[in-house]
């Protein structure tokens, strides 16, 4: 038996299969396309919104619109990640009255560690969108030495910042995590009013 008698019916059912397989790209919005961003830092944007008008949950959204997937350093992960902690965000205040101060990520529940940290690592490929869901009571200022960020009657504005980083909590287990693809780099969100 020659090859090419082996080879020809065997393109033509790879040929057949694949002709009966189509894919289609969906044109109408996506979730992505209904949130407002803040300008792009290679490849990187951020989103800040509110859910639910009126309640104190804010959602930031990580989208990767550039041309190589990266992974992002969110800040720190306890027992083995059962507890994650975005400690590398802030929130920029500009409560009702005009007094602007900044509040960084921290959980209560968790200000102290005595075991093993590892970094809160999340890999965004192109065109990934990653979500978490925040409260305004995580947040403490270091300034102020307020613990939670109380809304004013009147229009209060939010703006979140990211600045990325490599591997900071390397393990004995983990020595490889540093030769990650991290972003590196500071981006900010949309501006968020917040109204009460």
């Amino acid at each position: 038996m020659r090859l090419e008698d082996v080879l020809v019916p065997i393109a033509a059912i790879c040929l057949l299969g694949s002709s009966a397989v189509s894919f289609t790209r969906s044109s109408g919005p996506t979730k992505a396309d209904s949130l407002l961003w803040g300008a792009s830092n290679d490849g990187l944007q951020l989103s800040l919104s509110s859910p639910e008008p009126g309640e104190s949950s804010l959602q930031l959204a990580f989208r990767n619109i550039g041309d190589r997937d990266v992974s992002v350093n969110l800040g720190s992960m306890l027992s083995n990640g059962k507890v994650q902690l975005p400690d590398n965000i802030t929130l920029n205040f500009t409560d009702a009255e005009g007094k602007t101060r900044r509040f960084q990520f921290a959980d209560k529940k968790h200000s102290g560690v005595a075991g093993r940290v590892d970094d809160y690592v999340v890999p965004l490929r192109t065109g990934s969108l990653y979500t978490l869901k925040l409260r305004l009571d995580e947040f403490w200022c270091h300034e102020t030495t307020e613990f939670g960020i109380s809304l004013l009657p009147g229009k209060n504005r939010l703006t979140a910042q990211f600045e990325g980083s490599g591997a900071r909590h390397l393990n004995l287990d983990l020595p490889a995590l540093k030769l990650m693809n991290f972003w590196l780099g500071k981006i900010q969100s949309n501006i968020l009013t917040l109204e009460r």
